[in-house]
Parts: structure tokens; sequence; C-alpha cells
């Protein structure tokens, strides 16, 4: 008998499946790297737009000073249009929003992780109105602030857990890990930072917040409204 192993159609497919949330995970954070990056060289960029367009009008006479203005005006707006193409070159999670079932799909991120999740003590409909592929990728990213399927905070050996309630006409989706001995977020940590960054954009992108507490994350949507 082979000595290699071969996945077994359920395994092949959960391995599928990791990979698809892994690919999701990068596009997001390299989506919300660019937008970052953007954002703190536009403030400067503007500033010397300004102070370079004022001068132009003070140096009127000044022809050899206002076109050595110019040329840095042409720098500024070059790249300018370097960033907007950056941005718009790794965009992710634009797509049109989608009514379905947040809490089905925040399960089936944890199982893939090899969690378990509590569900709804109660049969009552938590449709919201999100961008899928965004939702998803704010779920992995909440596992690996706690802890799961990274050794960025140090190995433990826990697995993850969701806790779905609904709560004043919101979903909640509570993440923490279990078996594990909580340990401080090391905030200093670039990747980190970055991974929390792109899961409250994409909460709050769909009308919702992200709470994270040492080893918890608790993602709140709001509920769609039910169809005319």
């Amino acid at each position: 008998m082979s000595s290699t192993q071969t996945n077994t159609p359920a395994g092949a497919s959960l391995d599928a499946e990791r990979e698809r949330l892994a690919d999701l995970e990068r596009r997001s954070l390299l989506a919300e790297q660019a937008r970052q990056q953007a954002h703190k060289m536009r403030t400067p960029l503007s500033v010397i737009k300004l102070v370079a367009e004022t001068l132009q009008l003070e140096l009127v006479e000044d022809r050899a000073h206002r076109e050595r203005l110019q040329r840095l005006l042409g720098a500024a707006a070059t790249l300018s249009d370097g960033l907007s193409d950056s941005v718009r070159s790794t965009r992710f999670g634009d797509g049109p929003p989608q009514r379905l079932d947040a809490a089905a799909l925040g399960a089936g991120v944890i199982r893939v992780h090899g969690g378990r999740v509590v569900p709804l003590a109660e049969d009552v409909g938590v449709v919201v109105e999100v961008e899928r592929d965004s939702l998803e990728a704010a779920l992995v990213h909440c596992l690996r602030l706690i802890g799961i399927g990274t050794d960025c905070i140090g190995a433990r050996d826990h697995r993850p857990l969701l806790e779905c309630r609904v709560v004043a006409g919101r979903l909640v989706l509570r993440l923490r890990a279990e078996g594990g001995r909580a340990a401080e977020l090391p905030v200093e940590r670039a990747d980190l930072r970055l991974m929390a960054q792109a899961a409250e954009r994409a909460a709050r992108d769909s009308g919702g917040t992200l709470h994270l507490a040492e080893d918890t994350a608790t993602l709140e949507l709001p509920l769609a409204p039910s169809p005319a």
C-alpha cells in the first residue's frame, strides 16, 4: 500500500474552502493597505498643491519660478494619480450588498477553522444586507486577532467558538477562543493593526460595529428590513 495519504472528498472540499478564505483574507489586507497608504499621503500632497498654487499667484511676474512650481504641481498630480490607481487595482469587497443569513455564513467560517457554534436560542430571522466577501474576510481577520490560525500572538491550544444572538434589531456574532489562556493583543504589530482596520471597515460599511477585547471579537450587524 502506498504511504501517500490522499484527501477524502470531504477533506478536499475543506481544504478548498480554507484556501478560498485565505485568498479573501489576503485580498482584503492588500486593499486595506493600499487605502491606508493613499490616505496618509493625500494630506501632504494636498498641502503641497495648495502652497504651490498660492505661490504661483504671488509670482505672476516671475516666469522661471512659476514654471518650477508647475513642475512641482505636475509631480504631485502624478503621485496622486498613482495612489488612486493603486487603490483601484487592489479593490476588494466593492460588490453590491446581498441579503444573506450572516449567522449561517459565520458558522461556516468557524467550522472551517475547527471551531464550534452556539446557535441562536430562538428560531428568528437573521438576514442582513452585506457584501459577502467583506464579511467573510472580516470574520477571518477576527479569528487571527484572537489567535486562531496564526502564530503571531503565540502558540495557544484552543479553537474558535461562535455565539449568535439577536439584540434590539441587530445580529451579534461573538467570537472567542476556547481552551487557551487569553493573551494581550500586541498592538504594535502592523499586520494585526491592518487586520483590525480591515475588519472594522467591513463592519462599518454594513452599518455595524466591531468590538475587540482580549481574546474576543464581537461583530454587530443591523438586521435587514423585511422585503415589501
